[in-house]
């Protein structure tokens, strides 16, 4: 019985680490099936052009990881909390902070504020990340 138990214990534990991990701070990624995920770092393969969302993290390595397709997100934007923010680094070395962005095909439709939008092409950046 106490072999059972523990066993129990251990499944509940393994299953709730990355739930737990996921609840945290992040980007949001909504599908259009009505889903969503969170993520601290976002990635896209050049050769199939689908996103690959880290969506656990220890010590700075991804532990989990989900794979979208671009054409089933909705929209992409930062948590709730106001310090929270997307970094989107470019080639060259100068970056953009938003709380929200879309895809447009082979670029990032980037929203700067209220009424301003900027289109960036996956090839001119170097990476995107969350940031406090």
């Amino acid at each position: 019985m106490k072999i059972k138990l523990t066993l129990i214990a251990v499944l509940a534990l393994v299953i709730a680490a990355p739930v737990a991990a996921q609840d945290g701070s992040g980007f949001v990624i909504s599908l259009k099936n009505g889903s969503t995920i969170r993520g601290r770092t976002l990635s896209r393969d050049e050769a199939t052009g689908k996103l690959r969302l880290a969506m656990t993290e220890a010590g700075g390595q991804a532990n989990s990881y989900a794979v979208i397709a671009p054409e089933d997100t909705t929209d992409i934007r930062s948590s709730a909390s106001e310090s929270d923010s997307i970094r989107i680094r470019l080639k060259g070395g100068s970056d953009l902070r938003c709380k929200e962005f879309s895809l447009v095909g082979d670029a990032v439709a980037v929203k700067l504020g209220s009424a301003t939008k900027v289109e960036v092409r996956w090839s001119d950046i170097d990476s995107i990340s969350f940031a406090q």
